[in-house]
C-alpha cells in the first residue's frame, strides 16, 4: 500500500465529505479552549478533544527520547479508553520513523498494517490507518510527534482537513514539548549532593547528565598532571548509581576513544565502539555502541579534563541537550580548578 508524505505547508485540502468538514469544524471550535491551558494540560486537553471530536481510534503527541531518535515516549495519548502517558515504545518497525526521518507528515489510508508488519501495535490493535505529524522545533530540529490511527480507512480529504486543524496548533505544541523538557533540566539541575552520603560535585555533575540524558553510562575525569598521558577518573555514573570504586582510576589515554579529547574538543562516535576499540572489553560487556567526548579547558585553551557519555545506540543531541552539555563541561573545568586551588 503506498504511503504519502506531505510538507502541510504546501498541502491544499481537496473538498472534503460534508462529515468529515462538520467534525473538523467542530473540533477547531472546541480547540479554542485550549488557550488557557499549558504544559501536560494543554497537551491532553488537544488530544482530548481530538478523539472526541474526529473519533479516532488511537491518538497521541510524543517526544523523542533524548539521545535517541527512535525511541518514543507518548506525553499524552489515548487508545481504546486507555491513557497512554508516558508509554515508551522503539519506532523502528513503524510509520512514526519515516515521519521522523523525513520531516515530513505521513500518510497510510489503508492497509497500514501490510505496510509495515513487524510494528506490533499495529498488528495487536487492529489498526487500518495512519497519520504521523512530526513536531519540529524553531531550530527545525524534530522532537516529536503527533499521532493519529484508524481502524476503518480514511480518505486525502478527511486527512487534510485534520492536517488543517493539526497545523493551526504546531508551534503551539512544540512550545509545550519544549518546555516540559525545559523544565525537566531545571529541576534536575535544582538538586545538590545528598548530604546524607559522601557525594561529591563530580559525582553530582554524572548524575545529572546520566538523568537528563538518559544513557548507559557518564564518566567525568581530569588530565593527569605532568605528563598528561594519562586521565584520572573523578566520578562514574551507571544506570544512575555511581560507582564510587572507580574514583581516581589513573587510565591511560592510549587506545581509548578519549585519546581523541588531546587534540579535539569534541570526539563522537555514532555506533562500533567495540570494534573500533577492540582492546577494551568493558565496551560489548557492557553494550556500550557509541562514545561522545567534550574536552573542559582553562581560559588559555589548555586541556583540565572531560567528560564522556555512553550508550547503547546512536548519541543524538538537540540544541538544547548541546547548550546543556557547554554547562556541564564548563561546570566541570570550575570545579577542576577548584580541586587544584584547594590542594595547593
Amino acid at each position: 500500500m503506498a504511503i504519502e508524505t506531505t510538507n502541510i505547508d504546501d498541502a491544499t485540502s481537496p473538498a472534503a465529505p460534508h462529515e468529515a468538514v462538520s467534525s473538523v469544524s467542530a473540533a477547531r471550535n472546541d480547540l479554542g479552549l485550549l488557550s488557557s491551558r499549558t504544559g501536560q494540560e494543554f497537551l491532553q486537553t488537544f488530544v482530548d478533544l481530538l478523539q472526541d471530536v474526529i473519533q479516532v481510534d488511537f491518538v497521541a503527541i510524543s517526544e523523542l527520547r533524548v539521545t535517541d531518535k527512535e525511541v518514543i515516549r507518548v506525553k499524552a495519548g489515548w487508545m481504546d479508553g486507555d491513557s497512554l502517558q508516558n508509554f515508551e515504545y522503539d519506532a523502528c518497525f513503524t510509520p512514526c520513523l519515516e515521519a521522523i526521518k523525513s520531516a515530513e507528515t505521513v500518510l497510510v489510508y489503508e492497509g497500514v498494517q501490510s505496510s509495515f508488519p513487524n510494528d506490533a501495535l499495529l498488528q495487536h490493535k487492529g489498526l487500518e490507518s495512519f497519520l504521523g505529524y512530526p513536531v519540529i522545533n524553531t531550530y527545525g530540529e524534530v522532537i516529536g510527534l503527533i499521532q493519529l490511527a484508524w481502524r476503518r480507512q480514511t480518505s486525502q480529504e478527511e486527512c487534510y482537513q485534520i492536517l488543517e486543524t493539526i497545523n493551526d496548533f504546531a508551534d503551539r505544541i512544540a512550545t509545550e514539548l519544549e518546555n516540559l523538557r525545559a523544565l525537566r533540566v531545571l529541576q534536575t539541575l535544582a538538586r545538590g549532593p545528598d548530604l546524607a552520603t559522601s557525594e561529591t560535585v563530580f559525582h553530582l555533575i554524572t548524575r545529572q547528565i546520566q538523568s537528563l540524558l538518559g544513557v548507559r553510562a557518564v564518566f567525568v575525569a581530569e588530565c593527569a598532571l605532568p605528563d598528561k598521558t594519562h586521565f584520572d577518573i573523578l566520578a562514574y555514573c551507571e544506570a544512575g548509581t555511581c560507582r564510587t570504586e572507580l574514583d581516581g582510576t589513573p587510565l591511560s589515554y592510549a587506545g581509548r576513544p578519549c585519546e581523541n579529547l588531546q587534540t579535539m574538543e569534541e570526539f563522537r562516535l555514532d555506533s562500533g565502539l567495540a570494534d573500533a576499540y577492540p582492546d577494551q572489553s568493558v565496551y560489548p560487556t557492557k553494550g556500550y555502541d557509541s562514545y561522545l567526548g567534550i574536552r573542559a579547558d582553562d581560559k588559555n585553551g589548555n586541556a583540565l579534563g572531560h567528560l564522556v557519555v555512553f550508550h547503547d545506540g546512536p548519541i543524538t543531541t538537540h540544541k538544547l541537550e548541546t547548550e546543556l552539555l557547554t554547562i556541564f563541561r564548563d561546570r566541570l573545568g570550575f570545579e577542576i580548578l577548584q580541586k587544584r586551588s584547594q590542594a595547593k
